[in-house]
């Protein structure tokens, strides 16, 4: 799904990052003996990438005119990567890249 087509673009207030909203509700943790429910908002980053979970209470739906514009107005192609802590990250956008 494109950003902009549906899914808002929200900012994490805790971490400052932005991202496109993929859920928010409760979650059950499959992990968890016994099952734990938890109410959390899962946003993944504009480029791409792994997605984080965050509480809802966090996050703030961004306006148009605040959401950040990727250079010629299309999402980031990872062209330029670089290695940060023994990862590849996207010099651009910074999303982890697994190679």
């Amino acid at each position: 799904m494109k950003e902009g087509a549906g899914r808002p673009v929200v900012r994490d207030e805790e971490s400052g990052r932005v991202g496109e909203l993929m859920f928010l509700g409760d979650w059950d943790d499959p992990d968890a003996r016994p099952v734990r429910t938890y109410r959390l908002a899962f946003i993944r980053p504009l480029g791409g990438g792994i997605e984080w979970s965050t509480s809802p209470d966090r996050v703030t739906v961004l306006p148009p005119a605040e959401r950040p514009r990727p250079a010629g107005g299309v999402r980031c192609a990872h062209h330029v990567v670089r290695q940060r802590a023994g990862k590849t990250h996207c010099r651009d956008c910074e999303v982890q890249i697994y190679l």
